[in-house]
């Protein structure tokens, strides 16, 4: 089976469209990337090279919204203000809101 994949599909290190990228990362920023690849269905080399088009894709500032989010569970949560910090700032002219 392994031999029919390799024939039916072109090899990106043949293709001379492509240049290889190398460098090191830290572990954990390396496991995030290995789960981002496996949520997308994705080898290493295309995951790399989603990512970075999606960089550019956000700095040049096209396409915003088509851009899915890394994953709804990494997420950061929407920031919440405990509740003294509300009543903090109703102001002791407000007695009568609460």
């Amino acid at each position: 089976m392994r031999n029919l994949f390799l024939v039916t599909m072109p090899a990106k290190k043949e293709d001379s469209g492509y240049a290889a990228l190398r460098g090191h990362i830290p572990k954990d920023l390396y496991r995030q990337f290995k789960i981002l690849c496996l949520e997308r269905g994705v080898d290493n080399s295309q995951g790399l090279e989603d990512l970075i088009r999606e960089y550019f894709e956000l700095k040049d500032g096209d396409k915003y919204q088509d851009i899915a989010p890394v994953s709804p569970a990494r997420a950061a949560p929407p920031e919440t203000k405990p509740p003294s910090a509300t009543k903090a700032k109703r102001g002791k002219g407000n007695k009568d809101a609460s």
